[in-house]
């Protein structure tokens, strides 16, 4: 998990995928070349919208980001990086970590303020993608 201004100059030194979050109305991140893939991503670091033109995090953002993760299963590292690195990178981790059974616990020590929508529609959808192919 990244800044933007970590991820913009971080090389990778294996074979890496990125998932880039940014707010709505920003520019891409600046990424580099070296990764295999990079999956961009735009919403706002909320978990209730304030105002109409709020983009919240929805089982769209969390089906790309499931499918891109397993179209990209043998890499050696996942990067996840937003504008501070604190809220919805981190949830994005942790999301991951549960649909994975990855170990948690120091990404919700080291980042207590991870954003829980985030974390729960990634859950939420990969449930529901689990009992879809169940039928």
């Amino acid at each position: 998990m990244l800044s933007r201004t970590d991820a913009e100059h971080y090389e990778p030194t294996g074979r890496e995928i990125c998932i880039s979050i940014s707010d709505p109305d920003a520019q891409p991140a600046a990424i580099s070349n070296g990764f295999a893939a990079v999956l961009r991503l735009y919403f706002d670091d909320l978990a209730e919208a304030e105002a109409p033109t709020d983009i919240l995090f929805g089982h769209e953002h969390a089906g790309e980001i499931t499918e891109f993760v397993e179209r990209w299963s043998g890499v050696d590292r996942i990067v996840v990086h937003c504008n501070m690195g604190v809220s919805r990178s981190p949830g994005v981790a942790l999301g991951l970590c549960d649909l994975h059974d990855w170990a948690s616990a120091h990404i919700e020590r080291s980042h207590p303020g991870w954003n829980r929508l985030v974390r729960s529609v990634i859950k939420a959808s990969a449930g529901s993608a689990k009992e879809t192919r169940k039928r």
